[in-house]
């Protein structure tokens, strides 16, 4: 390593500090020209985003009680078939013997 890189370290770390300070304050000046008009831009659209949020949060509360108040029609099924062969017990209960006898 080169001795003199290391003592040109202080000295560019000086250049940068000076550079710092040579920058305007505040006011929107130096390297930030235009930020403000970006900013607003931006907050106008956050503003939309969360209007369409809002929106979207009040659909899926609306789906999600349609969806509380359907009937499970895979359950439905179940029951039915469930009833119709305790109602027909005998009937099935004579058909499956019959199929078991030659």
């Amino acid at each position: 390593m080169n001795s003199d890189n290391v003592h040109e370290l202080p000295t560019a770390l000086a250049e940068a500090y000076r550079q710092l300070e040579n920058l305007p304050k505040g006011g929107g000046g130096g390297t930030y020209d235009g930020m403000e008009a970006r900013v607003a831009r931006l907050e106008t659209k956050m503003d939309k985003v969360e209007e369409r949020l809002t929106s979207i949060e009040v659909l899926l509360a609306r789906i999600d009680a349609k969806l509380d108040s359907k009937i499970d029609y895979k359950w439905l099924t179940v029951y039915v078939l469930g009833i119709i062969a305790v109602i027909m017990r005998n009937e099935i209960s004579t058909w499956l013997g019959s199929i078991g006898s030659p």
